[in-house]
């Protein structure tokens, strides 16, 4: 399944490089800096799957996910973070994130949740499903 993917990461280099690792594998990857610029994003167009860091300069990746809920758009939500604690996991899997990745992610990991996610639409799954932990 080629799919519509929005990185969301203020960081330059993972935003490049998750690019980079999905578009190789035939999917639209759209990246935006901060949550302001996903918001825009999210109005331009529908997207699949949303990578969101936990961290943003203007907000969180909740955030993302808490718009995602309020627009109630058919997308996925996987949250990445550096500082995976507990309460961040739970908080994220309480507001239907997907997966919560963390940080530094190699290209493997990566690719695995997201053909997962991608699998679970294709095939009609539960929005509720969780990829699990990677």
């Amino acid at each position: 399944m080629n799919a519509n993917i929005l990185v969301i990461d203020n960081e330059e280099s993972i935003r490049f490089s998750f690019h980079r690792f999905l578009a190789s594998e035939g999917h639209n990857v759209i990246t935006a800096a901060t949550y302001r610029e996903a918001l825009a994003r999210m109005d331009e167009m529908q997207f699949d799957l949303i990578l969101a860091d936990i961290f943003l300069e203007d907000g969180w990746g909740i955030d993302i996910l808490e718009e995602v809920l309020r627009r109630d758009i058919k997308t996925r939500v996987i949250i990445m973070t550096a500082y995976p604690t507990t309460e961040a996991i739970k908080a994220s899997f309480n507001m239907q994130a997907v997966d919560c990745l963390a940080k530094p992610l190699r290209q493997k990991g990566l690719l695995y949740s997201v053909n997962k996610v991608l699998q679970q639409i294709e095939h009609g799954g539960n929005d509720s499903d969780h990829v699990g932990k990677s």
